[in-house]
């Protein structure tokens, strides 16, 4: 759950960083993903995804990353780089955000 939810933000901030120098339509917001998504997903759905803290299905995570524009071998590639040290990071993340 953790390395897909980073790989997603990794994914978002790409989006924005080219959002920022483009005039284009550039997925670049939770609320944009939901909205371009080629299904009926809810912006709670996306957020979840992107929080790390609830599993989220395949369909779901495919969805999502072809939204914004990528595919899954792009997803796949940032999926199999990501070390335990950015595990760690994200995770003491979340814990300073919930207390």
């Amino acid at each position: 759950m953790i390395k897909t939810a980073i790989v997603l933000r990794l994914l978002l901030s790409r989006n924005k960083g080219y959002s920022q120098n483009e005039k284009s339509d550039i997925i670049d917001s939770y609320e944009k993903i939901a909205i371009n998504s080629n299904a009926d997903i809810r912006k709670a759905t996306v957020t979840n995804a992107f929080s790390g803290r609830k599993r989220s299905s395949m369909i779901t995570i495919a969805l999502i990353v072809e939204s914004m524009g990528f595919t899954m071998l792009d997803f796949g590639d940032l999926y199999s780089k990501i070390t335990n040290k950015q595990i760690l990071e994200f995770q003491q993340n979340i814990l300073t955000q919930n207390s």
